[in-house]
């Protein structure tokens, strides 16, 4: 299944590897553990890039300062990681397109398949899980799957199964977060780290927003809203919503949970849609040319803030009831 793939690493003397903008653990921790991976191969010329700023948490990761150390202008390989959507590259769009190889590694059901390589499985927790099989063919030609290679691959599949929490966790999942908490890293503290530790400044965002959380349609929608006015009170940034939402999602009775999280550009608006297994989150999001999973999905929206509510609850309300 992943012979092409490697026959086009082993065809290729640069390489570049792409995380999607607003990144999390899953497109970092994929992207990383192939890159350390694909050193240990042998590749010489591997280079790591990501249109966005990290939020605090990711920077445990191992090897996250060697994103966009050094821009090229042209590679023969590159490697969408976890970018379901084409234009989630950024930036980095352009070098993706000039690549004489463009491979697409992802687990968004919502994927439009726009490499000439695609390795996708829709519908698995992680991206993360993909990976974990991709550089298991790459070891059976040279050894490369190491400790660090396994700790990125299972903090990619912490943060975006919701710790083994989420309805598209399935046996694959654990029998890979099995197969990699036997190399020599602290399992626990991931979790500890990505699904429970916040700062300060975060705790404070957090308990701003969710006080003023407003609900409809009898509680089964509940929204949040980060504006620029709550970062500046609590010292933080868009970077810092991750994981709100869930709070949201978490009350008995709401089946749609929305973020509205106002990005430094004032009229645009970053969304997140959590959802019951009864609603599609994905659906909801491609109202608005963004995409996901059933429970988990995300889009942007440009306009005033009471326009882009409104919409946004007209899509929730007839996915709700459709």
């Amino acid at each position: 299944m992943y012979e092409e793939f490697i026959k086009a690493v082993d065809n290729s003397k640069i390489i570049c590897l792409i995380s999607h903008q607003n990144p999390d653990g899953d497109t970092c921790g994929s992207a990383l553990a192939l890159y350390r991976a694909l050193k240990l191969y042998g590749k010489e010329q591997v280079y790591i890039y990501c249109d966005s700023v990290f939020r605090n948490s990711l920077n445990v990761l191992e090897g996250i300062d060697e994103y966009n150390k050094l821009r090229i202008d042209k590679c023969d390989l590159a490697i969408a990681c976890d970018c379901a959507e084409y234009d989630r590259m950024g930036g980095y769009l352009e070098l993706f397109n000039k690549a004489r190889f463009r491979v697409n590694i992802d687990h968004h059901k919502t994927n439009s398949k726009y490499g000439n390589i695609n390795i996708i499985e829709p519908g698995v927790s992680a991206t993360c899980e993909v990976m974990y099989k991709i550089i298991k063919a790459l070891d059976q030609k040279k050894a490369c799957l190491d400790d660090t290679v396994a700790k990125l691959l299972y903090s990619g599949l912490v943060t975006d199964s919701g710790g083994f929490s989420f309805s598209n966790v399935s046996s694959q999942t654990h029998e890979i977060a099995s197969k990699l908490i036997a190399y020599n890293f602290s399992a626990s503290d991931i979790c500890e780290h990505f699904l429970k530790k916040v700062s300060f400044n975060v705790f404070n965002l957090r308990m701003r927003v969710l006080s003023k959380a407003k609900f409809f349609e009898d509680g089964k929608i509940g929204l949040i809203y980060f504006s620029q006015e709550d970062f500046l009170a609590t010292d933080t940034a868009p970077e810092d919503t991750e994981g709100a939402i869930n709070y949201i999602r978490d009350i008995d009775g709401v089946e749609v949970a929305v973020a509205i999280t106002q990005t430094r550009q004032s009229n645009s608006y970053k969304i997140s849609v959590r959802t019951s297994d009864r609603v599609d989150a994905s659906r909801i999001a491609s109202v608005f040319g963004g995409g996901g999973h059933k429970n988990a999905a995300g889009c942007r929206i440009s306009g005033f803030y009471e326009d882009v509510k409104d919409k946004l609850l007209k899509a929730c309300s007839d996915e709700l009831y459709q």
